[in-house]
């Protein structure tokens, strides 16, 4: 926690210029990427950076999140006004590099028909972008599951 040793006054005096090269240093291209949207406004919580708790049971709902909801309107607004993909989690496994991208979208708004459109904008340009790069795998997770169209078969995966 870098923030903890600026405070304390225990930082490296050679992290500053650390940061500065490693701000000239190249983009790393993953070799795989996964993309996926946001489920419902609490799941910003189930990230990394979130709880660990959180995440092992996402459909349940503990008093003390209502506590935490100004920390989620916040992050709701960023997310709308920020309004493209970004990249939530890097790996590295040996030489294999991996990403999870995130569609600033939730699960409920794909239901949304007016939303349809910004949507699969976000998702072609996300494509686009991985294309450009040379991204070897681009995996989908959006709306993972079975849709059953009213025309008979799935749609979906």
């Amino acid at each position: 926690m870098p923030l903890y040793d600026y405070i304390y006054g225990t930082m490296d005096k050679s992290s500053d210029a650390l940061y500065e090269t490693s701000l000239n240093k190249e983009e790393e291209v993953p070799h795989v990427v996964h993309l996926t949207h946001l489920t419902t406004p609490e799941s910003i919580y189930h990230l990394w950076l979130g709880f660990a708790s959180f995440a092992s049971s996402p459909h349940i709902s503990k008093w003390y999140m209502w506590l935490m909801w100004p920390m989620t309107l916040l992050s709701k607004i960023l997310t709308w006004i920020y309004g493209r993909t970004f990249v939530v989690e890097r790996h590295r496994f040996n030489k294999l590099s991996l990403q999870t991208w995130v569609i600033p979208k939730y699960s409920i708004q794909y239901f949304l028909q007016w939303h349809n459109d910004s949507i699969n904008y976000l998702i072609e340009q996300a494509i686009l972008e991985a294309d450009k790069k040379g991204i070897k795998v681009f995996s989908l997770g959006l709306m993972n599951h079975i849709i059953f169209s009213p025309f008979g078969g799935a749609l979906g995966d």
